[in-house]
């Protein structure tokens, strides 16, 4: 998707420095997948603890043996 911005000029230096031999679409592009992979991460533990789950891997092990 092609989508023009007005970034902060310091903002994209310091995210260009931590990926140093990139392009620009590149580096954002890394922010933007590093943001929703800790954003998903932090869903998955505020759901620690709030789900029942049923250990069934003995019952799938006898059933492999069968």
């Amino acid at each position: 998707m092609r989508t023009t911005l007005d970034l902060d000029d310091d903002l994209m230096r310091s995210l260009l420095e931590r990926h140093p031999g990139v392009s620009k679409r590149e580096a954002v592009e890394r922010a933007i997948r590093e943001y929703l992979h800790r954003y998903a991460a932090e869903r998955l533990r505020a759901l620690r603890g709030t789900l029942d789950i049923e250990d069934v891997s003995a019952d799938s092990r006898r059933a492999d043996l069968e």
